[in-house]
């Protein structure tokens, strides 16, 4: 199981960014939207079908692979001010609370849901 959950990753994180070289001169996304538009256009099927079947209280699993980078593709790091404060709003967040908000959106357009929708996940 978590040679497949490690193949997921990797798939999707190539699927999602391709090439660092190739997207180098590609504008860095500026809202919570235009990140997971990009990502969701440039997914695979199968994996738009793993991440829309994943439960929402699982979608950490994905933090470090897919989470790594979108968090060094997107310049969560420092050099995207406008992507962080889209997210977070003006007091700004770490990189990995943006990148994990970026996944629940793409969850989220996955699921028919808004971008920024929270299901209810508290067990009774």
């Amino acid at each position: 199981m978590s040679m497949l959950v490690l193949a997921v990753f990797l798939s999707i994180s190539m699927q999602a960014f391709g090439n660092a070289e190739d997207k180098s001169e590609e504008k860095l996304p500026q809202t919570l939207e235009q990140a997971v538009d990009r990502i969701v256009s440039n997914l695979k099927e199968d994996d738009k079908s793993t991440v829309k079947n994943t439960p929402f209280n699982n979608l950490i699993q994905y933090h470090h692979g897919w989470g790594t980078g979108i968090r060094n593709s997107f310049g969560l790091w420092g050099r995207n001010k406008e992507l962080t404060v889209s997210i977070c709003g003006p007091d700004e967040c770490h990189p990995d609370d943006a990148s994990m908000e970026i996944i629940y959106g793409v969850w989220n357009k996955l699921n028919g849901n808004d971008t920024r929708y929270k299901p209810n996940t508290e067990q009774p």
